[in-house]
């Protein structure tokens, strides 16, 4: 099939798909270009054309994936408050330290965190955008907490009140200082 072909086919349905996931008739319509940027310049190496359908979704998912991408790394994870009293200066070296720790989880499992955590996505929604299934969501979900909690206590020693709060810590190597 040639470009031209294929838009005439599939350009509504991936539109609709890809307006399931972002926010805007706008961006709907730039990456359903860029989907098509990308089929024009890959379409010569799809050798089976029965494999049509599932190939553009493939890309249409990635590009939708990369859109998050982009917007995750132009804006802020997590505007925090600033704290008061005594436990501020640990809450913003810990705040600081889980910054990092969330750019250092691998792409799937932070941009998962992102959507839900810091976007306010429900898994349900962050499921929809990303082409997943809710299970497969909230399993990333999981892993990636999983994963932060496993480095925040690798990075520091707590200690909480009896009410949970914390009331000190102190860093086991330079990520929270």
């Amino acid at each position: 099939m040639t470009t031209e072909e294929v838009w005439e086919e599939f350009s509504e349905r991936l539109r609709s798909f890809i307006r399931a996931r972002v926010a805007s008739d706008a961006d709907a319509d730039d990456l359903l270009i860029d989907v098509f940027i990308k089929v024009h310049t890959k379409i010569d190496g799809l050798r089976d054309d029965q494999q049509m359908a599932s190939w553009l979704y493939q890309v249409t998912r990635n590009t939708v994936i990369d859109y998050y991408r982009r917007r995750r790394e132009n804006a802020d994870l997590v505007d925090l408050p600033e704290p008061d009293g005594p436990e501020a200066d640990a809450e913003q070296a810990i705040a600081r330290g889980l910054r990092g720790m969330v750019d250092d989880l691998p792409d799937k499992y932070r941009d998962a965190l992102v959507l839900t955590e810091f976007q306010g996505l429900t898994q349900v929604q962050m499921a929809d955008r990303l082409g997943l299934s809710v299970s497969g969501a909230k399993s990333r979900v999981q892993r990636a907490r999983g994963m932060l909690r496993d480095e925040l206590l690798a990075c520091c020693h707590f200690e909480f009140d009896r009410r949970g709060h914390m009331i000190d810590f102190t860093p086991k190597r330079a990520c929270c200082t």
